[in-house]
């Protein structure tokens, strides 16, 4: 099947038609949009806000720096900016998402992680993994829908390719291709074999299985990473003054939609970096980045094995504000000394006033991090309210996070009663 035909088949079965076409009679008015702050957030929402200005409808775009889109959030926004439609990308499918209809009457949610709730029915929804788990990216979704609407260019194919491997759906370092996307990585590795080549040099967050080689693709997605926040607002404002202001991850989407303007070949990370607008700082924040990475690396070797269930070895390791500790674990995951078939790498961090992370990282799947994460949110949610709690994602990889500061006993209780329960 040609991409093409793919474009045309897909569209119509998760309903970028009709989103196509609301774009289409929205001209001449606007769009509020929400974007995470991961890599492939930040792809989504350059390709979107391309689309829609080129359809002549205004942007604001926003990048909340939580993973879920909350009531209030969403209340205080459109009581300042009024808008006629208002997209969220890849922040997750919450069945509580459906309320938000009362609020406002035109909610697209364009994602890729697996729904968690009950199936959304009064709100718009364009979601590839409903019925069956596959490994994609919002900015893929994202690049349908401008091809659908005629306006996939180099821009939109370069951020797609970041979107996807910022969310593990290829690696052309091992050349594992999520056969979901394989249509559209067929028709772009000939025009962007320069991003894809295997190279030899410094290994990525994203060379988890191998640590051999790498390619650019995977150095440009990790700077946009550490640029961001990587999701989880893991930035050097307290370091340097310079860095001050940034708090969150318009510096890398600007950055990277800057770049995608005139997009143009780059030998190494460094040299990527050098064709950024704002390279000075951003030359900065990757150096503190790769500092964290080495010190975190080397603390989480002290993971302890807890237990062995569903043929699974499951390791945990805890401290305190670790530094970029859901990439650093991905790459460990790896070099644990597990004996069963798949390995579950649990890692938390208790961040103090800003809360409590955990992160989710296993090798197969066996033990479904999505579940997991999401399970452990809703018994923090049940006794700390529903806004201060968030879990879920994909089978091999998850997060769960409490945003303000609760008694550290009562939190690892109810961990361990959940780790009680596999």
């Amino acid at each position: 099947m040609t991409y093409t035909q793919f474009v045309e088949k897909e569209a119509a079965r998760i309903g970028l038609d009709s989103i196509a076409e609301r774009i289409e009679k929205n001209k001449g008015r606007s769009a509020l949009l929400y974007c995470h702050d991961d890599p492939d957030g930040i792809a989504s929402g350059i390709i979107l806000k391309r689309l829609l200005k080129k359809k002549k409808v205004g942007v604001i775009l926003m990048i909340p720096t939580n993973m879920e889109l909350p009531k209030k959030r969403l209340v205080d926004d459109l009581r300042k900016n009024p808008v006629d439609m208002v997209f969220v990308l890849d922040k997750a499918t919450m069945g509580y998402y459906d309320d938000y209809a009362d609020i406002h009457n035109g909610i697209i949610v364009i994602d890729h992680h697996p729904l968690l709730g009950e199936p959304l029915k009064r709100i718009t929804v364009s979601n590839p993994v409903l019925d069956e788990y596959r490994r994609c990216s919002a900015s893929f979704v994202l690049h349908i829908l401008a091809s659908k609407c005629g306006e996939a260019h180099e821009a939109e194919d370069i951020a797609s390719l970041v979107g996807l491997m910022g969310d593990w759906a290829i690696e052309p370092a091992t050349d594992d291709i999520s056969d979901y996307v394989e249509p559209f990585y067929e028709s772009v590795k000939g025009r962007y074999g320069w991003l894809l080549e295997k190279i030899k040099s410094r290994p990525t967050m994203f060379d988890v299985k191998q640590r051999k080689k790498t390619t650019l693709l995977s150095q440009m997605t990790e700077i946009i990473f550490a640029l961001g926040g990587g999701g989880f607002q893991y930035f050097y404002n307290d370091r340097d003054e310079t860095l001050r202001e940034i708090t969150d991850g318009s510096f890398a989407l600007r950055n990277l939609e800057a770049y995608l303007e005139k997009p143009s070949k780059f030998e190494s990370e460094n040299d990527f970096l050098e064709h950024l607008p704002e390279k000075e700082r951003a030359k900065k924040m990757f150096a503190y980045y790769k500092e964290d990475w080495e010190c975190t690396a080397s603390k989480m070797r002290d993971a302890k094995l807890v237990k062995t269930s569903d043929n699974t070895d499951i390791f945990v390791f805890a401290g305190e504000n670790v530094k970029l500790m859901p990439m650093v674990g991905s790459v460990e995951l790896y070099t644990l000394p597990a004996k069963s078939e798949d390995s579950l790498f649990i890692m938390i961090s208790d961040k103090g006033t800003k809360g409590f992370h955990f992160s989710f990282r296993s090798k197969k799947g066996l033990i479904h991090c999505g579940n997991f994460a999401h399970n452990l949110a809703v018994s923090f949610q049940e006794r700390y309210g529903l806004d201060n709690a968030a879990g879920g994602g994909h089978p091999c990889a998850a997060e769960c996070r409490l945003i303000k500061n609760f008694p550290a006993d009562e939190i690892m209780n109810e961990f361990e009663k959940k780790l009680a329960e596999i």
